[in-house]
């Protein structure tokens, strides 16, 4: 007997949008396939409609929810080290896992030693399991979206969450093709220069190596490593020894576990591929320690990003993924499989930049979206 149909019911809610635009297009789950859902307690509105869509579409999820008050319990009685213990034992045999982040009151995470912040908050199942395809893991950042995470930036709760939303409905396939666009354009490129009104000029250039182009979609062809819904950026590797001049900043650096949160107005000196100078308006305390602990490398700009999504324009943690933003990354290549790594990294972002390529101007502009209300 023929699978009955699946029903093509338009989804009229933000959370069956979401889950639908995730499962098919992000994920490419399938009739018969598994599904794991993980999340916390205050994003379980999101994950219950990411079962409702599994089901539609005939495949098998299971909802784990990590219950936030029993987590800080066991926090408690039983140390950090015990709970992150019990996390990785969760390694997921599904064919494809979704994870919605957490804890809403992660501020009480801070203080605890920065290695079992770390342990607390990843999640697992990055490995293969015998006989199982690659894993296939979007992390929803919707669900970082909390009205602590607000307060603790001081943006409006629903605007932040609209604009994560639309974000992530971009199709993967459009932030691709707008990826290769771009990697076509620089290809073959021998020198950069990059200017901004701020005071920003750096000369740099492009290895040979081609770029990254990340859009969220996994597929049957997955990585073998956690991807995260928005999405939508390309990575061009930096030539050893080519940067020269200064970078500034004009968009924020946010990480929620740290202190201070926010880094603002850093401005970066380069000279011959090395960082030689840096300073910042506010937050960079942070950095500085980091930097000071950091190995050999720590100093080489590794890493030319471009955002290609058109909906990211002010929300935070998200701001390098915004068409058109270009990034300086620090300190760790990414995906580096060989040579020295310094234990560390930063992405110093820029938007509205004009980039000369071998002389010619070239602008990836992106298409304007309002802003998140208190943001920059």
């Amino acid at each position: 007997m023929a699978p009955d149909p699946m029903p093509t019911r338009t989804p009229h809610r933000a959370e069956d949008a979401l889950a639908r635009a995730v499962l098919e297009r992000n994920l490419g789950l399938r009739r018969g396939e598994t599904l794991t859902i993980e999340t916390w307690t205050h994003a379980l509105p999101w994950a219950r409609s990411f079962v409702v869509e599994a089901r539609r579409r005939g495949a098998r999820p299971t909802l784990i929810v990590e219950d936030e008050s029993a987590f800080f319990r066991s926090i408690e009685l039983l140390g950090s080290a015990a709970v992150s213990r019990a996390s990785e034992r969760l390694a997921s045999s599904s064919d494809a896992h979704v994870y919605f982040g957490g804890p809403e009151a992660f501020p009480r995470l801070l203080g605890l030693p920065a290695d079992d912040v770390e342990r607390l908050i990843e999640r697992p199942g990055r490995t293969r399991r015998p006989g199982r395809p690659r894993f296939r893991g979007i992390r929803l950042a919707i669900g970082d979206v909390t009205p602590t995470a607000a307060a603790r930036y001081g943006v409006d709760l629903a605007a932040w969450q609209s604009e994560l939303l639309r974000a992530s409905l971009v199709d993967p396939a459009r932030l691709e093709a707008t990826g290769r666009s771009f990697a076509r354009r620089l290809a073959g490129a021998r020198q950069l220069r990059i200017r901004h009104r701020n005071g920003t000029e750096l000369t740099l250039g492009l290895a040979a190596r081609p770029p990254a182009v990340i859009s969220g979609r996994q597929g049957r062809r997955a990585r073998a490593a956690w991807d995260r819904v928005p999405s939508g950026i390309a990575i061009f590797p930096i030539r050893p020894g080519t940067a020269d001049g200064v970078w500034e900043t004009n968009r924020p650096a946010y990480d929620r576990f740290a202190l201070p949160h926010t880094v603002v107005g850093g401005r970066f000196h380069f000279h011959d591929g090395r960082l030689t100078e840096f300073e910042f308006d506010r937050g960079g305390e942070g950095f500085v320690a980091a930097y000071a602990r950091a190995g050999r490398g720590r100093e080489r700009p590794v890493a030319l990003t471009i955002g290609l999504n058109p909906e990211v324009r002010r929300a935070p943690e998200v701001l390098e993924l915004g068409r058109g933003t270009l990034g300086i990354l620090l300190g760790d290549a990414p995906n580096a499989r060989s040579g020295t790594r310094p234990g560390f990294s930063f992405l110093a972002t820029l938007a509205g930049a004009e980039i000369g390529v071998d002389g010619r101007p070239w602008r990836p502009r992106g298409r304007r979206g309002a802003p998140v209300r208190g943001v920059g």
